[in-house]
């Protein structure tokens, strides 16, 4: 019953997360802001010159939220399995519902939420911040962050999972798969940083070839999102899929709706 349980929520957020991929690429007439964009997502344009013709708002949000039930639903599902076999709690579980959890998940979210705009804070006084206006325009920033926290924190679940299982085959003993688990952590954190390369140097800059990037920039990234993937996958692994993704979206939700507010005010309304 737990287990179907822990389904049926798991699909509950894959919709939501289609849906908000949706309402995100349908409300971009009101932005006209062709960069602006989710990760691993088509906008418009891009979406126009694959098909040959010019495609619609909606039409590109039907896609994406097509292209991410697809990809991130069959690939969470079969996270979702391998975690029962690796002792991963699930996503719903006695852990997850005791009070002190989720008050502890959500003071970690907020210290996240916290470091991002710090870290942001010290980048544009030394060099560059990493956060576009355009990016944090409310409703489309809430449906981003909502995509992003569930998207981003499904795929990594996946590549923890995936991992642990394939080399805990190899390793039987507690100690070395401890070891393993933090090293599996570093890896998709630094994986989890690179997926987030492209798309933040193009809201920073416009620029859409990485290659041209330097090594500190590359590393400011990395700076950034590396500790979150970390923080999400112990997480993760201590009370299950829920807490890895609310501390996600709280840090997100912190950063990019909070800190744009008090940088531009109401420009984030418009």
């Amino acid at each position: 019953m737990e287990t179907k349980r822990s389904y049926v929520v798991y699909f509950f957020l894959i919709f939501v997360l289609c849906l908000s991929t949706f309402l995100f690429s349908a409300i971009s007439p009101f932005w006209n802001e062709e960069l602006e964009g989710l990760d691993h997502a088509f906008t418009q344009s891009e979406l126009s010159r694959l098909l040959g013709r010019r495609v619609s708002y909606n039409e590109t949000g039907f896609v994406n939220a097509a292209w991410r039930l697809l990809v991130y639903g069959s690939l969470g599902f079969w996270g979702l399995h391998l975690s029962s076999k690796i002792g991963f709690k699930g996503i719903l579980n006695d852990d997850i519902k005791r009070p002190k959890t989720v008050i502890a998940t959500v003071i970690v979210g907020i210290v996240m939420g916290v470091f991002f705009i710090g870290y942001d804070m010290i980048l544009e006084q030394s060099y560059w911040h990493l956060l576009m206006h355009s990016y944090s325009r409310i409703p489309s920033a809430i449906f981003s962050s909502i995509a992003e926290g569930i998207g981003c924190q499904i795929l990594n679940m996946f590549s923890v999972v995936f991992l642990m299982w394939l080399f805990s085959k190899i390793i039987k003993r507690e100690e070395g798969r401890a070891r393993l688990f933090w090293f599996i952590a570093v890896l998709c954190a630094l994986i989890f940083a690179a997926r987030h390369i492209e798309s933040t140097m193009l809201w920073y800059s416009g620029r859409q070839n990485i290659f041209r990037m330097s090594s500190r920039e590359y590393l400011a990234i990395i700076g950034l999102y590396a500790p979150l993937s970390l923080v999400c996958t112990y997480f993760l692994r201590r009370y299950g899929l829920l807490s890895a993704i609310t501390i996600h979206f709280i840090c997100d939700i912190m950063w990019r709706l909070g800190w744009a507010w008090i940088q531009w005010g109401d420009r984030v309304f418009m």
